[in-house]
């Protein structure tokens, strides 16, 4: 009988399926493939319709984090794990049933335009996957563009910044970079020069719906001298598959999803949002009390102090990062909750680098930070203008209730309190 810890060690070595079955005395490699995925699925991760090995690529970069020494460097370089991003670390997964069923329907729709913000660590590169994962199980083709990845000189114009996206989309799809031949800049327009070369050359030939996910879509608009022009591109291409003309069969083949986080709301001299009224919009939010139990049973802590507890969800809300980092932090560092309690306000917080990325932002804009140091100072909620409200509600630092802002958690009351300016 194969041993599971054993499977799991070969697998996160490296080896192969035969090589396992062969490790372990068995001649049939079907027995490991089987072992692997009831593995992952004890991690609650689970391959969507259609997919065969996506779950595993989930298993890898947790044990990287966590167990390190158990992986082989092979792996963890393929796999091109970063801890700095939370949301690749594939914490559990917990559903926002409604969120998901609306977005799963709006990707098979002609021309469809999906757009999830939220502010950091709040699950939208895992809700993206979700929805990619359901496009392939119809046999749609995807490609990720992740503004994060070009360097400076992309942004140093309009003109580099599209032509990337166009060159990145025709890698994706196994076309030949043919901008040279379609791109006239002194003819027309960066928007007249990429439609045409999505019209002409990329959607052209295209048989099969194409998802188009631009991920970290928050670099551009901290581009002051194109931030506008770009959202007007995506919001023309949103409406091309409604057009009467020869290219609206064309349009109607792209599914484009958006996401952003709402954090660079703060430094922006706006008050709403850039993509305002741009497709079907989810915004994600904080888990309901349901929820955290739901996930205090994936981390088996449902044997914590009810009491205790409270004052848990009192410190925490339903921040979905700080909720799991926490219960990964009780379960990896053998802490109890009163001890995490007790520092996490502290210098000495697990979540620490969190909490000073939030007052570094704070302190850019002093009008905000004055602000905030008003929401977290008072008992009682408290109302501000409504471009603060609009702002510290993007960066996920309150909730609003009606026109009143509240901290998104009394760690954020804890934290900040002694930490900003009141002038």
């Amino acid at each position: 009988m194969i041993n599971r810890g054993q499977v799991l060690k070969l697998f996160l070595q490296g080896k192969s399926e035969e090589a396992i079955a062969k490790s372990c005395g068995v001649s049939n490699s079907s027995s490991v493939r089987h072992h692997i995925s009831n593995i992952c699925e004890l991690f609650g991760f689970k391959n969507e319709p259609g997919e065969r090995f996506r779950q595993r690529d989930q298993l890898i970069p947790l044990f990287a984090k966590y167990k390190r020494e158990l992986v082989s460097d092979k792996l963890i370089k393929a796999s091109e794990f970063s801890c700095d991003d939370r949301e690749e670390v594939n914490f559990y997964y917990v559903e926002r049933h409604s969120i998901e069923s609306e977005c799963y329907e709006k990707i098979l729709e002609p021309g469809a335009v999906i757009r999830i913000k939220a502010p950091k660590y709040t699950g939208k590169t895992s809700l993206l996957k979700r929805i990619i994962g359901r496009a392939k199980s119809h046999n749609y083709q995807a490609v990720t563009l992740d503004f994060t990845k070009p360097s400076s000189r992309v942004f140093s114009s309009y003109e580099e910044l599209l032509k990337w996206l166009c060159k990145e989309v025709g890698k994706d799809l196994g076309l030949e970079n043919k901008l040279a031949e379609y791109w006239d800049s002194d003819e027309f327009d960066e928007h007249t020069n990429t439609q045409t070369y999505f019209e002409d050359y990329l959607l052209k030939n295209q048989t099969q719906p194409l998802v188009l996910a631009f991920k970290n879509v928050d670099r551009v608009f901290e581009q002051e001298s194109f931030r506008i022009d770009f959202c007007e591109l995506l919001r023309c291409w949103s409406q091309l598959h409604l057009e009467g003309n020869q290219f609206a069969e064309l349009w109607k083949k792209l599914r484009l999803i958006i996401v952003h986080s709402t954090n660079v709301y703060g430094s922006l001299d706006i008050n709403c949002s850039p993509l305002s009224g741009v497709g079907l919009t989810k915004t994600l939010l904080d888990f309901t009390p349901d929820q955290v139990d739901y996930l205090a049973n994936c981390y088996q802590l449902q044997g914590l102090n009810s009491d205790i507890f409270k004052q848990f969800r009192k410190i925490f809300g339903g921040h979905p990062y700080l909720i799991q980092e926490a219960f990964v932090f009780l379960q990896k560092e053998q802490c109890s909750l009163d001890r995490l309690l007790e520092i996490a306000a502290t210098e000495a917080s697990p979540f620490i680098n969190h909490l000073r990325q939030l007052l570094g932002e704070l302190r850019k804009n002093p009008q905000l930070e004055t602000a905030y140091y008003q929401v977290v100072n008072e008992t009682q909620p408290v109302r501000l203008d409504t471009n603060a409200t609009f702002k510290l509600q993007g960066m996920g630092l309150v909730v609003v209730d009606l026109n009143d802002c509240l901290p998104r958690c009394d760690l954020y009351r804890q934290y900040f309190s002694d930490r900003l300016n009141p002038n």
